[in-house]
């Protein structure tokens, strides 16, 4: 892996990585590229990299990194607001619903870019021109909002280690929707237990929140199979399991309108089968999502 002048060289064994290692300085020496001595390590179980602390066990955030999060003051203005959400956003995989738990934080900054936004209407000059964008949000700054941070926080002092993605073992696929928005899970099997590659999730739009529950299960699908976890499913099997009992039929049975074969045709590229999975244990792609704030309150 190479990002600007870091690489990192891992192997399965030692033995692989001292031969991809000898690889990666000779191809080095070849370009007449240097490096420093006092700033490599060797061999090691673990590195961080980028803020992320990767080894044979997975991925997953760096605790030095994450120690600022535990005592971020609350945000008193959009500054400090879209300094903490930026911050978050950068390890916005190893949370589960991180859209919908962010949503009252945005909401503000929403409400900032459209007030800067404002401007002279066409039809009426003589309306206010664009109003001087709000600085701070103490004011509102609600319970939801509160909720929102704290949740934040805790996710990320908690976030799991995401294992590697292997090509050569299947994939399973937990997918959820609901009136709050679409969650999903993608699992391996390492050892007898299913292991998060990756969560992904986010809020609906308005007109999607009109959808029939039915239709909403499957805007969860094609979203996560397509327009998420592309990268990781395509020319893969995998299994797809949801808690919507119909949506197992409405591939090959169903009546389906216009966006529905929008939607099947994006999927027809994919190797997929459908299995039943009761509410009751679909609860992780359930928590993603439902909304975790509603849920949790301000714990």
């Amino acid at each position: 892996l190479v990002y600007l002048d870091d690489i990192i060289v891992f192997g399965n064994t030692l033995e692989e990585h001292e031969q991809r290692l000898e690889k990666v300085l000779k191809r080095l020496h070849e370009e007449g590229l240097k490096l420093s001595l006092e700033k490599c390590q060797f061999c090691l179980p673990s590195v961080t990299y980028l803020g992320h602390v990767v080894s044979a066990e997975g991925v997953s955030t760096d605790p030095r990194k994450l120690e600022a999060v535990a005592s971020w003051p609350r945000p008193r203005n959009v500054t400090e607001l879209r300094s903490f959400l930026g911050f978050c956003s950068y390890y916005r995989r190893f949370v589960g619903g991180f859209a919908k738990i962010a949503q009252p934080l945005n909401k503000l900054l929403q409400k900032e870019t459209t007030e800067e936004g404002c401007k002279v209407s066409d039809k009426n000059p003589s309306a206010p021109g664009p109003r001087k964008a709000r600085e701070s949000i103490q004011g509102e700054w609600t319970s939801q909002c509160e909720g929102a941070f704290v949740k934040l926080k805790e996710s990320l002092t908690r976030a799991p280690v995401l294992a590697y993605a292997d090509p050569h073992k299947p994939y399973e696929l937990h997918v959820d929707a609901s009136r709050e928005g679409l969650g999903g899970v993608l699992y391996q099997e390492y050892d007898g237990l299913l292991r998060p590659v990756a969560y992904v999730s986010r809020s609906l739009a308005p007109s999607e929140k009109n959808y029939p529950t039915h239709k909403l299960e499957f805007l969860a699908l094609k979203w996560a199979v397509v327009d998420k976890l592309k990268d990781y499913l395509y020319g893969a099997e995998f299994v797809i399991k949801t808690d919507n009992n119909p949506l197992t039929y409405i591939l090959t049975t169903a009546k389906l309108d216009a966006t529905g074969h929008r939607w099947l045709a994006a999927l027809s590229g994919f190797r997929f089968s459908l299995k039943y999975r009761p509410g009751v244990n679909n609860r992780d792609a359930d928590a993603l999502s439902e909304d975790p704030i509603l849920q949790n309150g301000l714990s």
